[in-house]
C-alpha cells in the first residue's frame, strides 16, 4: 500500500494579495508548471497595492468625515449653550423691567425729573411723600 499524503501538503500557498500563488507553492497546479509568470505577479502586485491605496484613502475620508461631524456637533452644543445663556439674560432683564415698572416710587421720581426738578430735589420729594405714611403714598399715586 502507498503512503497517505496529507491534503494540506498540496494546498496552494498565496501571496499577500490572496490570489497569486507564492514562488514556493507546491500545489498540484504549480507542480504541473502552471505557476504565475513574473508579469502576472507584477500585475497582481499592482492591483493589490491599488486596492490597499483605495482602502487607505477610504479610511482617511471616513476619519475626516467623522472629525467634521464631531466639530459640527461641538459647534451645535456651543451654540445651544450660548442660546441658553442669552435666554437667561433676557429673562433676567424682563424680570428687572417688570420690577422697575411695578415700583411706584421710581415712577414718581421719573415724573418729577421730567417736570424739571433736579435729582436731589426729586429724591427729597419722593422720600418726603413716601415717608409720610399711607396718606403720603396715596397722594403719590
Amino acid at each position: 500500500m502507498g503512503r497517505n499524503l496529507s491534503l494540506l501538503a498540496h494546498l496552494p500557498r498565496f501571496e499577500a494579495d490572496g490570489v497569486t500563488h507564492r514562488r514556493d507553492c507546491e500545489c498540484v497546479r504549480c507542480d504541473a508548471g502552471f505557476r504565475p509568470s513574473e508579469q502576472e505577479r507584477a500585475v497582481a502586485q499592482r492591483r493589490w497595492d491599488e486596492r490597499r491605496s483605495r482602502e487607505a484613502a477610504a479610511r482617511l475620508a471616513a476619519r475626516r468625515q467623522e472629525r467634521a461631524r464631531v466639530r459640527a456637533a461641538a459647534a451645535g452644543i456651543e451654540v445651544a449653550a450660548q442660546v441658553q445663556a442669552v435666554d437667561a439674560q433676557v429673562r433676567e432683564l424682563r424680570e428687572a423691567k417688570e420690577r422697575v415698572d411695578a415700583d411706584r416710587r421710581l415712577a414718581l421720581f421719573q415724573s418729577l425729573r421730567r417736570a424739571g426738578l433736579s435729582m436731589a430735589e426729586a429724591l427729597d420729594e419722593v422720600e418726603r411723600r413716601w415717608r409720610g405714611g399711607p396718606a403720603g403714598r396715596e397722594s403719590a399715586a
